[in-house]
């Protein structure tokens, strides 16, 4: 997503969650090629101009409109649960989960006064109702990640910026701050843990409780530093995050148990159907079960990348091409029709139930699914 400060100059937002009367228009995909394992469902276009941000069954991202950044939570079946308005130039926000697993919204704003930009501000929405959490809190400038770390700006946006700071999803207070120790560096906020590194060791605290959950000493596997932008949170059901530890090569962990699954990965994901986690690196394509016996691997060429994992299936651009493969088996899966014609649309995340993000060009479309009937209990046959 972009970082920006947010300026003045701005048309007044709503900033209260609301409601949407109009439902999310359809796209026609009868000329694209879609998966065939979301061929009949219902594909709508959010309009969104940002990635979105997935947790419980809802996605979040922000379109622009009428001068203003819209942000929309719609969830799997492509109901929109609710919107808020933000400046355009206030981009930041980030998807968590409290002390309870409640997934949460977290957006940023300016406080203004007359004559002067006053600050910037975090304020937290339940992800499914648009609830206020807490908040506004004044954090020290825009939204960094991942998760809920901000940093005030470099100067002239150049160069570093000031000290990265954690908040706790559940309370809105500061978790972890860069300023409390000089050795100190906040990687990122995941659900409620909060990554940090310092000359020693990796470790992670509970941002909610304030205690250390594991630490992992460098020299254990060779590790230097981390860049304080380099991690990639895998999505949230998965429990794993992505470190870059060199130009090349990076460290999937287990956040949970603190735990270092692979120190040479470069992508992964994980089918959340089998269990299987597919791996890649310098040596290509590596599946596991979840007893992390290796099921399979494969070569891949130099630059190819995971699009997605799910339903079976791992999505590779490899390229210029996407290729697919059984995750169980590694064998090369026909996951288009042969016969369709038109763009291919490549998933870039898909949940356990089915439903999906595609990419079209730059636009972020969801693939949902029916919602379950409603049984009434008082109902007799």
């Amino acid at each position: 997503m972009m970082l920006s400060a947010c300026g003045f100059g701005e048309p007044e937002p709503e900033r209260n969650p609301y409601a949407l009367e109009d439902p999310l228009p359809q796209v026609d995909v009868s000329q694209m090629r879609l998966p065939t394992s979301l061929e009949g469902l219902e594909v709508l276009d959010p309009d969104w101009a940002t990635k979105p941000q997935y947790a419980d069954g809802v996605y979040l991202a922000a379109g622009e409109r009428e001068g203003l950044l819209e942000f929309t939570a719609v969830n799997v079946h492509g109901e929109i649960l609710w919107a808020a308005q933000r400046p355009a130039s206030c981009t930041g926000f980030a998807v968590t989960t409290d002390d309870q697993g409640r997934a949460l919204a977290v957006l940023t704003d300016t406080e203004t006064t007359s004559d002067a930009l006053a600050g910037t501000t975090a304020t937290a929405y339940d992800l499914n109702s648009g609830e206020h959490v807490w908040g506004p809190v004044e954090v020290p400038g825009p939204h960094h990640g991942p998760g809920l770390v901000f940093a005030a700006p470099p100067p002239e946006y150049m160069g570093e910026g000031g000290p990265r700071v954690a908040l706790s999803p559940s309370t809105g207070e500061v978790a972890a701050t860069e300023s409390d120790d000089p050795n100190e560096r906040v990687i990122g906020e995941y659900h409620g843990i909060v990554l940090l590194s310092d000359s020693e060791a990796l470790f992670a605290r509970d941002a909610n409780k304030d205690e250390v959950l594991w630490r992992i000493p460098l020299s254990e596997h060779g590790w230097d530093s981390f860049p304080s932008s380099a991690p990639l949170a895998l999505a949230p059901e998965d429990g794993m995050v992505l470190l870059t530890t060199s130009n090349d090569t990076g460290a999937l962990l287990d956040i949970d148990e603190g735990t270092v699954i692979s120190d040479t990965a470069q992508d992964a994901g994980l089918d959340l159907t089998t269990g299987t986690l597919v791996v890649l690196d310098q040596e290509g394509l590596h599946a596991y079960d979840s007893a992390n016996e290796l099921l399979w691997q494969l070569a891949v060429a130099p630059g190819a990348r995971i699009e997605a994992v799910g339903g079976v299936f791992v999505y590779l651009r490899e390229e210029g091409t996407v290729r697919v493969h059984n995750v169980v088996t590694g064998a090369v899966a026909e996951a288009y029709d042969p016969a369709g014609e038109g763009p291919i649309l490549v998933p870039s995340h898909l949940t356990i139930d089915g439903a999906g993000l595609l990419l079209h060009g730059r636009d972020h479309l969801i693939a949902t699914i029916p919602e379950a009937p409603d049984f009434d209990d008082d109902t007799t046959p």
